[in-house]
């Protein structure tokens, strides 16, 4: 890299175009049909030159209100800008007119002025990370690259010009394309697999570019279900990418393997049976020879599939940016994002002292754009509130998420994780209270219909679906493995494989 010299910064000048930004406003006054032609591609904040982007912004205020934008309706917003100085409006807009290049250059020198802005931007990104290396201080390196990759974040998302419209026959046609292309997968699913038929009956599959959000509050296993998802989407074919901030890579292996190994994850974490009493002495037997074969085929098996793990704490929505697009772009690809669970992920140093609500809808907003720029789907879980706790029916509801930011508004389907054995486990070892004037025959059954109701709801599990944007509503039933923290669908024996690598798939 060449070397500009002691004074080479100091000397460098903020890259502008302000013959094109003439010429675009020559254009513009002489014919309005100039302006129609960038409207989308150019706006007042990115001219260099202050004046030529007010001038930009009456011409678009005067075509706007129906008129037409000419030295005649230009020149009365303009008398008297501060922004003129010492400059006389008329001559200003002279100057202009002399200026004008024709409608079919109009495009061009948008274009040129919007890539001198985006320049710009990136000079002053790096001139601020610059100082900031350089001030003394106790500002930590990380932060500054947090600040340095969510202002790239912020100038990507505002870099692309606008979309085009699409016709509504090309809509339709776009979606009988998806449809038959679905079709011909044979799995009857529109995207990519759960690995829950049940799941995969109630939405379809999941949809590129949208965004799951999974509730639940703690202990009821929304990080296995999160991790179940990953494993099983991998396994019927789907590459995957599963981030954890409050697990490590061992742990998430060691709930994969006491799940496939049929162990408790207490027995893959110390290597001790927990599947048979303590000796006397208190300790536990090792793990045998069996067992060990069993976690050592269970890795075999998930060698089987495309699933990668970060673990890295408080990750910021730019840090999974530039890791999900180095994943697009390997030969396995991406087909799936997995997030457990975004109140731990970071909104970048520059945020981080803001509520917990305004830095969740930050987040949320850059997953959204994410999902969509990578065009695949992603799985957020994200803990319910405390009104669960508080109310009789223990069943959450969406309103449960009202601290979480905009992730309600932004999520395209919304899952509320509810497992009822273990809220009515609780009361139970608690013991009943026996009312007023209640006799001790209904205390009695009262204790014995509890006794009844634990029973009947343990290893039951509840997806509600309050929300979902590309189908019904509804409740999926999932059954849960306590002593291996595992979903399985309902109608799966629970000794059967953790997940199994479909034909053509992993």
């Amino acid at each position: 890299m060449a070397d500009g010299g002691m004074f080479g910064d100091a000397l460098r000048q903020p890259p502008a175009n302000v013959d094109a930004e003439q010429y675009l406003l020559g254009s513009i006054l002489v014919n309005n049909k100039a302006y129609h032609a960038v409207d989308e591609i150019v706006e007042p904040e990115h001219f260099y030159n202050g004046l030529y982007g007010r001038i930009f912004e009456i011409c678009r205020n005067v075509i706007n209100a129906g008129s037409e934008a000419n030295l005649a309706t230009v020149m009365p917003h303009l008398l008297g800008d501060a922004l003129l100085g010492r400059q006389a409006a008329p001559e200003v807009l002279a100057s202009l007119l002399s200026s004008n290049m024709g409608v079919p250059a109009a495009p061009s020198y948008a274009r040129s002025i919007r890539d001198a802005w985006v320049r710009r931007c990136l000079y002053k990104a790096c001139s601020e990370v610059l100082d900031r290396c350089c001030r003394p201080g106790d500002e930590k390196a990380p932060d500054i690259v947090d600040a340095l990759e969510n202002g790239l974040l912020e100038l990507a998302r505002g870099t692309d010009e606008a979309q085009p419209t699409t016709s509504l026959m090309d809509s339709m046609q776009q979606a009988r394309e998806a449809a038959i292309a679905a079709a011909k997968r044979g799995n009857g699913l529109a995207g990519a697999s759960w690995g829950y038929r049940a799941l995969d009956r109630m939405t379809g599959g999941l949809m590129p570019s949208s965004m799951y959000l999974l509730g639940a509050r703690p202990a009821m296993g929304k990080t296995s279900l999160g991790l179940g998802i990953a494993v099983r989407s991998a396994a019927a074919g789907s590459s995957v990418l599963f981030w954890s901030g409050e697990m490590t890579a061992p742990q998430l292996g060691a709930r994969a393997g006491a799940a496939w190994a049929n162990l408790s994850t207490q027995a893959v974490f110390t290597g001790r049976r927990y599947d048979v009493p303590e000796e006397a002495d208190g300790t536990r037997e090792v793990l045998s020879d069996w067992q060990w074969r069993d976690l050592a085929q269970g890795e075999r098996a998930a060698a089987k599939l495309s699933l990668e793990i970060d673990t890295q704490s408080r990750i910021t929505v730019a840090k999974l940016r530039s890791r999900a697009r180095r994943m697009k772009r390997s030969r396995k690809g991406l087909d799936l994002i997995v997030l457990d669970y975004v109140g731990l992920m970071s909104a970048g140093s520059t945020y981080e002292d803001q509520r917990s609500y305004e830095r969740i809808t930050k987040i949320s907003g850059q997953l959204k754009q994410l999902a969509t720029e990578l065009q695949v789907p992603m799985v957020v879980l994200a803990q319910l509130n405390r009104e669960t706790e508080r109310r009789e029916d223990k069943r959450p509801m969406m309103s449960d998420l009202r601290d979480a930011g905009a992730l309600e508004q932004d999520a395209d389907v919304i899952l509320l994780l509810h497992r009822e054995h273990y809220y009515l486990k609780k009361q139970a070892d608690a013991g009943l209270t026996r009312k007023d004037r209640e006799s001790a025959e209904d205390f009695a059954n009262r204790q014995s219909e509890l006794v009844q109701r634990v029973h009947a709801a343990e290893g039951k599990a509840d997806v509600l679906i309050p929300k979902n944007r590309q189908g019904p509503e509804g409740t999926c039933r999932l059954q849960f493995t306590n002593y291996t923290t595992w979903f399985r669908d309902v109608d799966e024996d629970a000794l059967s494989p953790a997940w199994a690598v479909a034909e053509g798939g992993g």
